[in-house]
């Protein structure tokens, strides 16, 4: 009889490597991995309470969990979806929904990223060039006293 790996088995999970060139704290990357161990392999979704996922990676501050699922999401890494549920005829706030995004997703997203903060540096540069070119071609120029010194 033929047995399926551990993993297929909910026995353990895998963290992509890449999840470590994500430049992410420390508290995002074990709130992640706290999800990828909830995570439905089938729907890359699970759901968990923000005060579960505190206890279970030993956050105790409910805003350092939010803080890092933000980051997360801003790094393309989850997608989260708050929930409603009926409480006595009314609807108050349930479960956060998570879906676990594609690793490659936010590979890409990253290196989009840092190709912008590249690009941005380099226009930079560019600026403070011609303004540096421009101070000493017009030294008595009131536009000059403005920019001399001074970062852009």
């Amino acid at each position: 009889m033929k047995t399926s790996p551990a993993y297929m088995e909910g026995k353990y999970f895998i963290l992509p490597n890449e999840v470590f060139s994500l430049r992410l704290s420390t508290n995002a990357i074990a709130v992640y991995a706290y999800l990828m161990r909830l995570e439905d392999r089938k729907t890359n979704v699970c759901w968990a309470k923000q005060q579960t996922i505190g206890n279970a990676v030993g956050i105790k501050s409910p805003k350092t969990v939010a803080k890092a699922l933000t980051e997360l999401e801003d790094a393309e890494l989850i997608y989260r979806e708050a929930t409603k549920m009926n409480h006595g005829g009314r609807k108050v706030n349930g479960v956060q929904l998570f879906t676990i995004r594609p690793i490659e997703d936010a590979v890409a997203h990253r290196q989009w990223a840092m190709l912008e903060d590249l690009s941005r540096g380099t226009e930079a540069r560019r600026i403070e060039d011609r303004v540096a070119k421009y101070n000493v071609q017009h030294p008595e120029s009131p536009a000059n006293a403005a920019f001399t010194g001074r970062a852009i």
